[in-house]
């Protein structure tokens, strides 16, 4: 499941196909990205942070064989949704 393959977030389908595994995970709603986030855990991960996002409607996952990876990675998207929310608000 590559970050380009949004799933819908209210769907205990999708949701029983997210790995048990260690990864990055990315909430959207519609299309618009919210949160990025890491664990260990992906699947009771997500199931954890929909109360904290209810207007997330979509996520996205990608799997990652370290913590370290996690972390960067996590921190790469986090710093590419903020230039995509200054060009919005700037533009």
């Amino acid at each position: 499941m590559p970050l380009h393959e949004l799933h819908p977030f209210n769907s205990d389908t999708e949701m029983a196909k997210v790995p048990a595994e260690r990864g990055v995970y990315v909430l959207y709603q519609i299309q618009i990205p919210l949160h990025a986030g890491g664990a260990e855990n992906l699947r009771e991960a997500l199931i954890q942070v929909h109360s904290d996002f209810p207007g997330a409607s979509h996520f996205a996952i990608e799997l990652h064989a370290t913590t370290a990876e996690v972390e960067a990675r996590v921190d790469e998207l986090r710093q590419q949704f903020r230039r995509v929310r200054s060009s919005a608000f700037a533009g």
